[in-house]
């Protein structure tokens, strides 16, 4: 998990989504921290946009329980390092 990621997803929710930055930890659930399932899916939709790229529902599916930062990091990694899968 490269900390740039990480980083980026923490000042995301703290911005668009008002969550305390000190309760971020990679292995934190979303859910736990409030985000419900409609959230969820903006936070997706947030995400594709600023790190420029559309991930697949099967990587990472907002009706999905239990997904953690350390699991956004890493789509958002495997999709960047992949050839030809940016928007």
């Amino acid at each position: 998990m490269h900390t740039d990621t990480y980083t980026t997803l923490c000042s995301m929710l703290e911005q668009k989504f008002h969550v305390d930055t000190t309760r971020l930890s990679p292995g934190i659930c979303l859910e736990a921290i409030g985000l419900d399932s409609l959230s969820l899916m903006e936070f997706v939709f947030n995400v594709e946009d600023a790190f420029h790229l559309r991930i697949p529902e099967d990587l990472l599916d907002p009706r999905q329980g239990g997904i953690t930062l350390q699991h956004v990091c890493g789509v958002i990694e495997g999709l960047q390092a992949a050839p030809g899968t940016s928007a």
